[in-house]
């Protein structure tokens, strides 16, 4: 970094250029002296189109070389979508988490009731298939690849009678007239950090500086509760669990949902901060 340029790694993706370029607003808001860009990045996520996005999530296929552009200086902070953050990354990197967006999952293509027995609902996400079997046994739930505007294009070709995909993410492509329905926290819990972006530099750094001033303390607070859970249990986005996170008067209450082989089970725990609440669900769902 440059006294008057801040470089930031993305993604190529139309979602992921749109949240660099929401990122870039904030920094350039923040630091009116600052000249900001973007550089773009090609990922193994992005190569490989064919692996189920669990296993690719799984490995940091979407963004470790995001990553690697800032340890190597091609960049000096990187954009990710905080859901597809490993817990377990460079230590040379440090994160900082603006204001999240709405968290929830939604259905596209039909409401849940208008679904006729049999229809086939496409969704990548183990927990989403889980708990969405819960909701309609009835229904076909099947693996679906592809960025926002091919899966709902494979709804459009009658491919698939519907698909749950993220609000945020529509929401932040202008595509918030697709949601025919929101699954609220008695319905769906999200995944951890879902709707967060983490927006990382290299500890220390001129740039670590200039990201403070764009960090959500709650949205910081939340998104370490729900990462506690994954890092404690070893859970990963191949595992049905979810972990929503919010501020209540004295604390993180924490809501969480697993099905494994002991079944499907759900918990709210509330805990006096980020840690305490992961370690009281973590205990509650016995994993």
């Amino acid at each position: 970094m440059t006294s008057d340029r801040l470089r930031i790694a993305t993604r190529r993706s139309e979602l992921a250029l749109t949240q660099a370029r929401w990122v870039a607003d904030r920094i350039r808001l923040a630091h009116r002296e600052l000249e900001v860009e973007l550089v773009e990045v090609v990922t193994m996520g992005d190569r490989d189109t064919t692996s189920p996005v669990t296993t690719l999530t799984e490995v940091g296929a979407f963004v470790r070389s995001v990553q690697r552009a800032v340890l190597d200086g091609r960049a000096d902070v990187a954009v990710h979508s905080c859901k597809d953050l490993p817990v377990a990354g460079p230590e040379e990197l440090g994160a900082v988490y603006p204001v999240r967006e709405a968290p929830w999952d939604v259905l596209c293509g039909s409401s849940l009731d208008r679904l006729a027995p049999g229809a086939r609902v496409g969704t990548g996400s183990p927990r989403r298939a889980a708990q969405l079997a819960l909701l309609r046994s009835d229904l076909v739930i099947e693996g679906i690849r592809g960025n926002v505007n091919t899966r709902l294009g494979k709804v459009a070709s009658g491919e698939f009678d519907a698909v749950v995909l993220a609000e945020a993410g529509l929401r932040r492509i202008g595509l918030e007239s697709a949601i025919d329905e929101r699954f609220d926290l008695a319905a769906m819990v999200p995944a951890p950090a879902q709707a967060a972006l983490a927006v990382e530099t290299i500890e220390g750094s001129p740039a670590s500086e200039v990201l403070a001033a764009i960090d959500h303390p709650e949205t910081r607070a939340a998104v370490e509760a729900e990462r506690t859970v994954l890092a404690k249990t070893g859970a990963g986005c191949r595992s049905a669990l979810g972990a929503y996170a919010r501020p209540v008067a004295g604390g993180i209450e924490l809501t969480g949902f697993v099905e494994d082989d002991a079944g499907s089970r759900r918990h709210t725990a509330v805990g006096s901060d980020p840690v305490d609440a992961a370690d009281r669900l973590i205990a509650a769902l016995e994993l």
